[in-house]
């Protein structure tokens, strides 16, 4: 009885796009002042302070007496650990506990990303004001080592986007002023898993070996079968060139995606300034190529009828490599809504909070999708389809991830202090809802509530010279993973591959701008 997808079916059913070391709940990044990071970004929306409200609220580039130019970066660091255990494609335990395995817990997967960003917002006259914002809303970057337990749900993630912002701002009156755009979006992504074609188990190898030395091969082999294993010393699951992963999959592609944005901008009284955004949804159909890059092969099992655990026991001598397909991956961002207030309680000490909500719910899953048919191969007696055939779907699905995301509250809260003509102080803290509930939480998107505290500064070199830098720490409670592979009905798969455990993850954030008046 032939079963060859069983093998490739923990390739490409748990391909994501999603999780991230960015200081914002999953993969928006709201990296993009040095100045509001000092601050968590509390009352962003509500101020005036640089061009960088190109991006927090264009209605307040009306507060700008003169042309504005901010630039800089944020540099992030994250630190990510798993601990955990997994099963195989047949179904046996694996782990990254011990040295001697060939799997790891997987190192840390986080690493380091720079996020640049740049300003320029310009009044026209006394009512009209435009700019334009060079920026990258959305992103993140993951990677596993190469023999993480696992592997055959994640591996690399590479999402990165740039964001092209023309805006305007119109003042109504001394009170009121309103202001918009459009989010011209380009974004590419990566992702990649391992694949465990042929199933070893260390314990039944171990088991073998020790029979084997004590009683002979013959002995060995009956134990073998008596284990429920009917090939004997020839079954894969004790050949040790077995163990790890046979072959590696990835897909890659790109897209641009058009937005628009709406901001208000209110002043309450002489002390006190209200501010209001809203972000919309914005489509991408990520198109490129799904392929197994691993290797130039790909071994494929057969399963005995008479045998008593449903595992691979023969391995066929042929060999075939799987055709590229072309595919796509829809993608949808979230829509966003930022509330804002910035109160002067004292001439040195500004006082800041902000609520947003992330309209995450529309993230219902995950989709690889493939645009083209390539026939497959025959080895003669065995027909290797291609990537679309072999993963347990239908209709075309390379693969499909159950999300179920949530719609989300970010609250933050900070100050700026003023002490002296040249030096301001600041400080903030936010709490971060995850749009990821417990048992939906996958190897890719290890998320959970996140709070960060913040502190920066701001030194003005004359009047139109000026930097900003801040620091942030962000930091999460530990948190348990339970994966496995579902069908397009949201429903297990019959495939055995699945990894538990733990992650623990901690985040440093660095960021520095200039800011220059004309």
């Amino acid at each position: 009885m032939i079963n060859k997808k069983i093998a490739l079916r923990s390739a490409i059913v748990a391909a994501t796009i999603l999780p991230s070391v960015a200081m914002a709940s999953g993969y928006k990044l709201n990296e993009q002042s040095a100045a509001g990071m000092g601050t968590a970004h509390a009352g962003r929306a509500a101020m005036a302070e640089d061009a960088s409200v190109v991006f927090y609220n264009p209605a307040a580039m009306t507060q700008l007496d003169r042309a504005q130019l901010t630039a800089g970066f944020t540099y992030i660091n994250g630190y990510g650990e798993f601990t955990g255990n997994a099963t195989n494609v047949g179904g046996l335990d694996i782990t990254g506990a011990d040295d001697a395995d060939p799997y790891s817990d997987g190192g840390n997967y986080l690493g380091e990303s720079f996020i640049p960003f740049f300003y320029y917002a310009r009044p026209i006259n006394e009512k009209f004001s435009v700019g334009l914002g060079v920026f990258t809303p959305f992103g993140t970057k993951t990677n596993y080592d190469d023999d993480f337990v696992g592997g055959g749900f994640a591996d690399e993630t590479s999402l990165m986007s740039l964001e092209i912002a023309p805006t305007f701002a119109f003042k109504v009156n001394d009170k009121l002023s309103i202001g918009g755009g459009l989010d011209i979006v380009y974004m590419e992504g990566l992702l990649s898993k391992f694949v465990d074609s042929v199933p070893y188990s260390s314990a039944l190898a171990g088991g073998y070996q020790q029979v084997l030395a004590a009683y002979g091969s013959a002995a060995a082999d009956q134990w073998v079968k008596d284990q429920g294993f009917v090939s004997g010393e020839n079954s894969p699951l004790i050949d040790s060139s077995n163990a790890g992963f046979e072959n590696h999959y990835e897909v890659k592609g790109d897209d641009w995606g058009v937005g628009w944005n709406l901001g208000l901008y209110y002043k309450l009284d002489d002390a006190t300034t209200l501010g209001f955004t809203y972000r919309s949804e914005i489509e991408f159909e990520l198109e490129g190529d799904s392929k197994f890059d691993g290797s130039d092969a790909f071994y494929i099992y057969s399963e005995a009828n008479d045998m008593k655990v449903p595992v691979g026991a023969v391995i066929s001598t042929a060999q075939t490599s799987i055709a590229p397909q072309a595919s796509k991956v829809p993608l949808t961002t979230p829509a966003s809504a930022t509330l804002s207030v910035a109160h002067q309680f004292s001439d040195a000490l500004l006082l800041q909070a902000g609520a947003t909500w992330t309209g995450w719910s529309s993230f219902k899953s995950f989709d690889v999708i493939a645009t083209e048919d390539t026939g497959g191969l025959t080895d003669g007696t065995i027909h290797i389809s291609d990537v679309s055939e072999l993963n347990g779907l239908s209709n075309g699905y390379i693969g499909h991830i159950d999300e179920s995301w949530v719609d989300v509250w970010a609250l933050a809260v900070g100050g700026t202090y003023q002490l002296n003509d040249k030096l301001a102080l600041r400080a903030g803290y936010a709490y971060d809802q995850s749009p990821v509930r417990d048992e939906y939480r996958t190897a890719r998107v290890p998320s959970s509530d996140r709070q960060w505290v913040t502190i920066g500064a701001g030194y003005t070199v004359d009047q139109n010279l000026s930097f900003d830098v801040a620091a942030g720490y962000l930091f999460m409670y530990p948190m348990d993973l339970k994966e496995v592979n579902k069908d397009l009905n949201n429903q297990p798969t019959d495939s055995k591959t699945s990894v538990t455990g733990e992650y623990e993850i901690d985040v440093f954030g660095l960021s520095a701008q200039v800011n220059y008046k004309f």
